[in-house]
Protein backbone atom coordinates (compact mmCIF):
# COMPACT_ATOMS: atom_id res chain seq x y z
CA UNK A 1 0.00 0.00 0.00
CA UNK A 2 1.50 3.52 -0.78
CA UNK A 3 1.49 6.51 0.91
CA UNK A 4 -1.07 7.87 -0.30
CA UNK A 5 -3.57 5.60 1.10
CA UNK A 6 -2.11 6.19 4.67
CA UNK A 7 -2.48 10.04 4.29
CA UNK A 8 -6.04 9.18 3.50
CA UNK A 9 -6.25 6.62 6.56
CA UNK A 10 -4.13 9.41 8.72
CA UNK A 11 -6.67 12.32 7.96
CA UNK A 12 -10.03 9.85 7.90
CA UNK A 13 -9.21 8.62 11.39
CA UNK A 14 -8.08 12.56 12.21
CA UNK A 15 -11.73 13.58 11.36
CA UNK A 16 -13.04 10.30 13.27
CA UNK A 17 -11.24 10.99 16.71
CA UNK A 18 -12.57 14.67 16.51
CA UNK A 19 -16.27 13.68 15.64
CA UNK A 20 -16.13 10.84 18.44
CA UNK A 21 -14.87 13.39 20.94
CA UNK A 22 -17.87 15.49 19.54
CA UNK A 23 -20.21 12.72 20.49
CA UNK A 24 -18.67 11.64 23.90
CA UNK A 25 -18.86 15.28 25.13
CA UNK A 26 -22.87 15.51 24.15
CA UNK A 27 -23.38 11.98 25.79
CA UNK A 28 -21.23 12.27 29.10
CA UNK A 29 -21.94 15.83 29.36
CA UNK A 30 -18.70 17.21 30.95
CA UNK A 31 -17.65 20.55 30.55
CA UNK A 32 -14.14 19.99 30.32
CA UNK A 33 -14.64 17.75 27.29
CA UNK A 34 -16.52 21.04 25.74
CA UNK A 35 -14.08 23.33 26.44
CA UNK A 36 -11.54 20.53 24.88
CA UNK A 37 -13.81 19.93 21.71
CA UNK A 38 -14.66 23.52 21.44
CA UNK A 39 -11.07 24.90 21.23
CA UNK A 40 -8.91 26.28 18.38
CA UNK A 41 -6.54 23.39 18.76
CA UNK A 42 -9.25 21.06 17.75
CA UNK A 43 -10.62 23.07 15.18
CA UNK A 44 -7.11 23.11 13.31
CA UNK A 45 -6.57 19.43 14.38
CA UNK A 46 -10.37 19.33 11.99
CA UNK A 47 -8.33 21.43 9.10
CA UNK A 48 -5.32 18.96 8.89
CA UNK A 49 -7.69 15.97 8.92
CA UNK A 50 -9.80 17.16 5.84
CA UNK A 51 -7.15 18.50 4.19
CA UNK A 52 -5.34 15.11 4.41
CA UNK A 53 -8.33 12.97 3.45
CA UNK A 54 -8.43 15.54 0.08
CA UNK A 55 -5.10 15.73 -0.29
CA UNK A 56 -5.38 11.80 -0.19
CA UNK A 57 -7.76 11.05 -2.22
CA UNK A 58 -6.64 13.71 -5.05
CA UNK A 59 -3.06 11.25 -5.09
CA UNK A 60 -5.33 7.73 -5.45
CA UNK A 61 -7.46 9.83 -8.48
CA UNK A 62 -4.14 11.08 -9.99
CA UNK A 63 -2.42 6.99 -9.57
CA UNK A 64 -5.68 5.73 -10.99
CA UNK A 65 -5.68 8.45 -14.30
CA UNK A 66 -2.10 7.83 -14.90
CA UNK A 67 -2.40 4.01 -15.23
Amino acid sequence: MSSMYYLFFAGAALLGCILLAFWLKDVLRSPLLASMVYSELAARFALVGAAFVILGLLLIFADAVSG
